[in-house]
């Protein structure tokens, strides 16, 4: 493993950090195409958890480094958000049903 210097590491994270906020804002466009008062449609809900997927794997790999952990450590935690998200979707779907 190189060292990075400190101005590839801080361009590393300000790009890691614009992500985040570019996902922010889709999300919250995405939540505002819905009509005042209604559910959030289903395209909404689905463009938020990707966008919750993405942002967490952002900050797992850029701030807390877990781009340089081995595969079995990024496996273990790809599984996890898609266990959590994949869950929150399943609630959506359930409360759509009722």
């Amino acid at each position: 493993m190189s060292k990075e210097t400190h101005s590839v590491w801080a361009r590393r994270l300000d790009h890691a950090w614009m992500i985040l906020a570019g996902l922010t804002i889709v999300s919250v466009v995405a939540a505002m195409l819905s009509p005042p008062g209604q559910r959030t449609s289903l395209l909404s809900v689905v463009v938020a958890l990707v966008a919750s997927f993405i942002k967490a794997r952002q900050v797992l790999d850029h701030f807390l480094d877990l781009r340089r952990a081995g595969s079995g450590w990024q496996g273990l935690f790809n599984g996890l958000l898609l266990t959590v998200l994949g869950t929150c979707l399943a609630l959506y779907l359930a409360a759509l049903s009722r």
